[in-house]
């Protein structure tokens, strides 16, 4: 019997080929990039310390936010009664 050897790729890991990588807002759910919110949260010095979970909860309240504005928006359109304006130039 032969022994084969694992063989590096070109990345340095060994086996076979590569997994996708997921990000975090495909891995919770959400529209906003929870990637970027993070980012933000480390570079704005809000805090000595962010958590792991402070940028999925800020994405969730900014998709809330959205989606009642939307909602709102929407509501109010359906609402509209276009004015019609007189002018009187007397």
């Amino acid at each position: 019997m032969e022994a084969t050897k694992a063989t590096k790729d070109a990345d340095g890991r060994r086996g076979g080929d590569r997994k996708k990588s997921v990000s975090k807002s495909v891995k919770v759910g959400l529209q906003f990039p929870v990637g970027c919110i993070a980012r933000f949260l480390e570079k704005g010095h809000y805090a000595q310390r962010i958590g792991t979970g402070a940028p999925i909860y800020l994405a969730a309240v900014l998709k809330y936010l959205t989606a009642k504005v939307i909602s709102q928006s929407t509501f109010l359109r359906s609402k509209h009664i276009p004015f019609i304006y007189i002018f009187n130039f007397w």
